[in-house]
């Protein structure tokens, strides 16, 4: 395999080689669903939370070099999130036996918040992750398109809640909020500096 491209790609490989290996272990074993639904579950979860504090970091502290090579990267991050967001999906309908067996389950208030939002944003903000569509669609309607993501982050935290994982919803989103917040209160005051 060329060198190039492994340098390339570099990023794609590693946050999505352990997605291929779990989907082969549920390819060849599906009881390891039982395993695989935490770990997936997780992942997503974390993903979503790193690539959600990427911008607002980096807003806050411009003079890092770190948070700016690690937001050319976001595309890489947030397909991470939507790839293992699909296998904790997966590791679900293997769980209940089939599609048909999991519907009855689509109405139940721990999962609608991810099935009916959560997921469907994911899948439109991985479709528009790339450059064409960037270019396709212009730098103000993508901005706001993807600004969608914020209610996927509070039906993936309203889900987590529901299930039992109130710790780690804390744990995961409460500094991400914060870092939010603080964007959010640094962009007003250079705001009325800037009209002052």
């Amino acid at each position: 395999m060329d060198m190039d491209w492994i340098h390339k790609h570099r990023v794609w490989i590693v946050t999505h080689a352990p997605a291929f290996v779990m989907a082969i272990m549920l390819f060849v074993h599906p009881d390891f669903w039982k395993i695989l639904t935490s770990y997936t579950g997780y992942t997503a979860v974390g993903f979503l939370a790193g690539v959600l504090s990427l911008n607002p970091l980096k807003a806050i502290f411009p003079r890092i070099v770190l948070l700016k090579r690690l937001n050319l990267y976001r595309q890489e991050f947030g397909v991470s999130c939507f790839t293992y967001a699909t296998l904790h999906l997966i590791c679900f309908i293997i769980k209940r036996g089939s599609i048909s067996a999991m519907i009855p389950y689509l109405l139940h208030p721990a999962l609608m918040p991810v099935i009916f939002f959560a997921m469907p944003i994911f899948v439109v903000m991985t479709i528009t992750s790339t450059k064409g569509s960037l270019k396709k669609m212009g730098f103000q309607k993508w901005k706001r398109l993807h600004r969608k993501v914020y209610f996927a982050e509070a039906s993936v935290v309203l889900h987590m809640v529901l299930v039992g994982e109130k710790f780690w919803a804390a744990v995961l989103f409460t500094p991400l909020i914060i870092i939010q917040l603080m964007r959010i209160v640094k962009n007003r005051s250079k705001s009325k500096l800037t009209s002052g």
